[in-house]
């Protein structure tokens, strides 16, 4: 089968892409994050957190509306490239996310390793990291329809259990200690509306099943269904198990703790929680390494199918039909930083700093809908935001607040703006030379929308896009 004849294959359903919109949201260092936000601003940080509920159901209306229009494996640089050229899509594919990727990615694998360990003590960390990226680097290589299974069973058992071991505790149900009753808001309104930005933390990457939409059955319809419910469950929860466990362990202890989730479930269930939570981490982890491995290829996929990758990025294997060259290139970006020693302050700074450039992509998003509404009013979207444009504005101003408020402290502050700076400078170097020096086109100047329709899109939903 030549190339021209190999295209990604439809296969998944909407559970399946349910479990890709979740899989890397509920990650290993989400729940970290969590633990700690509890204990940060108490209980009151579910008012956070539902303010940035709505908030990520609004920006997910952006990508559910490109999606639908657009449902190509580029994703957000297919959109962009629209919108704002060629320049702004490859900025919005790799500040976006690779480096996300290889800034912080890691961490996740980490993070298992370490919970295995809490377990197990004859584990060591490095390795079992080591053991997780291969396993899902094998999944992903095998095809689609592997990926969707298995990310569909860790991502159901991740909510499942979760929510359960939340209703124990606020039920007192096997608990080995009584709860007690911490202040609502201890640490004032102030406090919580700082915390806005780790209330996004919980949902941020809801928006990674949209590279998928060429491996989705009726993704018009599947793709907007599954972040909205993704982001619902997802607070259901969270808020579940940290309202639980704020109730049988000092707050201060949450905020000082570098694995506070399987603190607080120690207490609250003792050594089955201990346990019990530290599987859920290790399947959160799991999940987000193999979303990683799923998604960002797909999106490199996309961006040298337009040319704006090197070629090899849109070489799909034969019999499988999967993007390999960017499964391999993610698989090694969440492996390299495992070869250094790096303290937790370190990683921290990483991941924010990753989240800045991450930001500046959502904001894109939300600006490519503004343009193509009104370059293409009378283009067929199968799904359309609904209250134009307010969700829009409350994307791009809530991205905008999260970016400027990124840490508290003044010194971290700028060691974070000086690290995506750095990540910003190397994507944009790279943007402006190959679009001008190897493609030798306009950096800014949109793709016709309908000529990339017409080179990229096989077929109707569902049908001539797999065999």
């Amino acid at each position: 089968m030549s190339q021209q004849q190999v295209t990604l294959k439809r296969a998944l359903g909407f559970w399946q892409a349910y479990a890709t919109a979740v899989g890397l949201v509920v990650a290993g260092t989400t729940m970290v994050s969590l633990g700690y936000s509890m204990g940060l601003v108490g209980p009151a940080f579910i008012v956070s957190a539902g303010i940035a509920l709505l908030i990520s159901i609004a920006i997910s209306f952006s990508y559910a509306e490109l999606a639908s229009m657009m449902p190509g494996a580029g994703m957000i640089g297919e959109y962009t490239v629209h919108a704002m050229g060629r320049f702004m899509a490859v900025f919005a594919v790799l500040g976006g996310y690779i480096v996300l990727v290889s800034a912080a990615g890691a961490m996740e694998s980490i993070v298992a390793g370490f919970s295995a360990k809490e377990m197990f003590s004859g584990i060591q960390p490095f390795a079992f990291a080591v053991f997780l990226l291969v396993l899902f680097l094998v999944v992903n290589l095998l095809g689609v329809e592997v990926f969707g299974r298995i990310q569909l069973v860790l991502t159901l058992a991740m909510m499942i259990t979760t929510s359960v071991m939340g209703i124990m505790g606020l039920l007192q149900i096997g608990t080995v200690a009584a709860p007690q009753a911490p202040a609502f808001n201890p640490a004032g309104w102030s406090q919580v509306g700082q915390a806005l930005a780790l209330g996004m933390w919980l949902y941020i990457g809801i928006e990674y099943v949209c590279p998928m939409s060429e491996e989705v059955i009726q993704p018009e319809k599947n793709i907007p269904r599954a972040m909205i419910l993704g982001l619902i469950t997802i607070f259901i929860a969270d808020m579940l198990f940290g309202e639980a466990i704020v109730r049988y362990v000092g707050l201060e202890k949450l905020v000082s703790s570098e694995v506070p989730q399987l603190v607080g479930a120690k207490a609250m269930l003792g050594t089955v929680g201990l346990y019990w939570m530290g599987f859920v981490t290790i399947l959160a982890s799991a999940s987000s390494i193999d979303s990683h491995l799923a998604a960002i290829p797909r999106m490199l996929y996309g961006l040298a199918r337009d040319g704006m990758l090197p070629r090899v990025f849109a070489w799909l294997h034969p019999r499988f039909r999967t993007p390999w060259a960017g499964i391999f290139v993610v698989f090694v970006c969440l492996f390299i930083p495992l070869l250094f020693k790096i303290d937790i302050t370190v990683i921290s700074t990483l991941i924010l700093a990753a989240c800045i450039t991450w930001l500046f992509s959502y904001i894109i998003a939300q600006l490519d809908v503004i343009i193509l509404r009104k370059k293409y009013p009378t283009m067929k979207r199968p799904f359309k935001t609904p209250i134009y444009p307010i969700p829009q504005i409350v994307g791009i101003v809530a991205s905008v607040y999260m970016i400027v408020t990124i840490h508290p402290d003044p010194d971290m502050k700028r060691k974070i703006y000086l690290l995506a700076g750095a990540f910003t400078l190397a994507v944009v170097l790279y943007a402006v030379l190959w679009i001008k020096l190897k493609m030798k086109e306009s950096l800014f100047e949109p793709q016709p929308l309908k000529d990339h329709m017409a080179q990229n899109l096989e077929g109707p939903s569902g049908s001539s896009m797999g065999v």
